[in-house]
């Protein structure tokens, strides 16, 4: 080193401060992939979630519809039980005459 002259001395100073430059660098573009990942991690359970949510809802959704499904067959079933009294006493009433009434005696 002795013999080196001021300007070697310099570039050999700059170029190991180059690679300690270029050093930093790789790391920080490692950093920067880690982030994307992990943007990219958090996205995606975001987004399944969200899935995981509609699909929550449409289950309920269907239970309740099947619910009120089974309700109106139950309903259907008791009015078939009855017979249907309401017509059938409609029809036995036509069958009779009705009675006659005077309105007015002359």
């Amino acid at each position: 080193m002795k013999n080196q002259t001021k300007n070697q001395i310099a570039l050999s100073e700059a170029k190991v401060s180059l690679g300690a430059i270029r050093e930093s660098l790789k790391i920080q573009k490692n950093v920067i992939a880690g982030i994307r990942n992990a943007i990219k991690r958090e996205k995606e359970s975001a987004r399944s979630a969200k899935i995981n949510a509609k699909q929550v809802k449409a289950a309920a959704s269907a239970q309740r519809k099947a619910a009120r499904v089974a309700k109106l067959e139950a309903q259907l079933a008791r009015l078939k039980e009855k017979q249907n009294p309401v017509g059938a006493k409609a029809i036995k009433a036509a069958k009779r005459p009705s009675p006659v009434r005077i309105l007015k005696a002359a």
